[in-house]
């Protein structure tokens, strides 16, 4: 059973990063969270090209080699750990700033990081350091049921789908504003 975990949290962890480096490489909005960052933190000198090209590279990369077999699992689960915690960190920032940064996180959202930015990097944090102990423990061993496998790549695809809609989930539970008029209004 704990070889299925694994094998679970490897490949949703996977599909989180691949869904989202591979979502900003179709969009060109990531750079704009890079430039707010530079200017904003002592990174004035920033390359921001730069800096948000290796950024999606990494993203794509750990994504990779979690899917990359057991073998990798481990330095790839750390490394997803050590990078879920910083983005973690910069929704906390964000919180806490007069101006919010805004969200890259998959290409095309519109949002500033906020709260529940900082609840799903916990979550999402949380979950590849579980990865991390349980591939530890472990080890390079795969699940021996096909059922097994098949039922960790649902349950991932599952957890990436709402991470990847998770600005659309937030926004279609947000409690309706009143606007002008009486009406009731999202905006």
């Amino acid at each position: 059973m704990l070889t299925i975990t694994t094998f679970f949290l490897q490949a949703a962890i996977a599909g989180v990063f691949l869904a989202s480096g591979l979502s900003k490489v179709r969009g060109g909005d990531h750079q704009e969270t890079w430039a707010v960052l530079a200017a904003r933190l002592p990174l004035r000198h920033l390359p921001v090209r730069a800096a948000s090209r290796a950024h999606v590279g990494v993203e794509i990369a750990v994504g990779t080699a979690l899917l990359a077999g057991a073998w990798l699992r481990v330095p790839a689960l750390a490394a997803a750990t050590v990078l879920l915690a910083a983005f973690t960190l910069l929704a906390l920032y964000s919180t806490r700033a007069d101006d919010a940064v805004p969200c890259s996180c998959f290409g095309t959202s519109r949002a500033v990081l906020g709260w529940p930015h900082v609840w799903r990097n916990l979550a999402l944090t949380g979950l590849a350091g579980a990865g991390l102990v349980c591939a530890s423990a472990v080890g390079p061993a795969l699940p021996a049921s096909l059922a097994g496998a098949a039922l960790a790549v649902v349950g991932a695809l599952a957890v990436t789908a709402v991470t990847f809609f998770f600005d659309d989930l937030v926004e279609l539970f947000r409690p309706l504003e009143s606007a002008p008029g009486g009406r009731t209004s999202r905006r």
